[in-house]
């Protein structure tokens, strides 16, 4: 993710980019946007352009090491926090599931959409009905990545994704840290709900929030990669109040209704024509 891919949030962009251009690089950010708004992946692109060796024209380069392994997710001094759920119901605290133990799937899921909602994520993630949570074991683990040296030599960043799904225990854990991180240590906390954020973690962030997308910039997306006709990218990008992934949900919406009523009339066609042939031929195909 580049920041060129995000859908609007030019000024969020420019702030971004003015900060690592002055060295004014808070420690500790949180990203507060409702689902669909862009603040996942515009902490995806910090992370790239922050670890970027050859930054230029606003936008990280693309081919240096960094970003090849950017590409993957697989940049070892970029960490990922995410909810996550217990495979087995009764767990101690100290063997409960962290982020690494499904950090393929996340990588899958998030390279697929890079808007990924919670439930889009739990359903990858094999969650079942199951609530996702940001356990005490995942500070650990951060905690013990951080104590390393960075791998690449420059910034270590952490995404903190649904920083509200934090139980006490794993925010008191994370507390010092997020106040004192090691040198050249972001941390991004990504909220959709900040005003569930505890209030120790939310008084040692600085806080961005991202407003809905505009809908000339939903409207021109649709254009230019669902290659929607301009009048239906008009009329979807009036009714995705301002998400993007609600506006891929309305297509995605558009497209089985126009499938099943196709197949509807078909049905009612063969059915007055009494082609008793071809209806079982359409059952099959149904």
């Amino acid at each position: 993710m580049f920041f060129k891919d995000i859908i609007g949030q030019d000024a969020i962009k420019q702030v971004l980019r003015s900060g690592v251009a002055e060295g004014r690089i808070p420690h500790a950010q949180l990203f507060a946007g409702p689902a669909g708004t862009g603040a996942l992946p515009m902490a995806v692109a910090y992370a790239r352009y922050l670890c970027c060796t050859d930054r230029h024209d606003g936008d990280a380069c693309g081919h240096c090491p960094s970003c090849i392994k950017m590409n993957k997710l697989v940049h070892p001094d970029v960490h990922f926090m995410m909810p996550v759920y217990k495979k087995e119901s009764s767990r101690p605290p100290e063997t409960y599931p962290q982020s690494d133990d499904f950090i393929f799937d996340w990588r899958d899921a998030l390279l697929a959409n890079p808007y990924l909602s919670l439930g889009e994520w739990l359903r990858a993630a094999g969650a079942d009905n199951q609530q996702g949570e940001v356990y005490v074991a995942q500070a650990g683990e951060i905690i013990r990545k951080l104590n390393l040296r960075s791998s690449e030599g420059g910034y270590r960043v952490v995404v903190l994704w649904m920083p509200e799904k934090m139980n006490a225990s794993c925010a008191n854990k994370l507390l010092k840290l997020i106040e004192e991180p090691p040198a050249e240590t972001v941390f991004l906390l990504v909220s959709e709900d900040p005003e569930q954020v505890l209030p120790t973690i939310q008084s040692r962030t600085q806080r961005i929030n991202f407003r809905p997308i505009g809908e000339s910039d939903i409207r021109q997306s649709l254009v230019e990669q669902c290659h929607l006709e301009p009048a239906m990218a008009e009329q979807v990008a009036h009714t995705a109040g301002g998400s993007w992934a609600r506006a891929l949900s309305t297509l995605a919406a558009d497209d089985d209704t126009r499938f099943y009523t196709e197949l509807f009339i078909r049905l009612m066609r063969l059915s007055y024509g009494r082609k008793l042939k071809e209806m079982k031929q359409w059952s099959e195909e149904v």
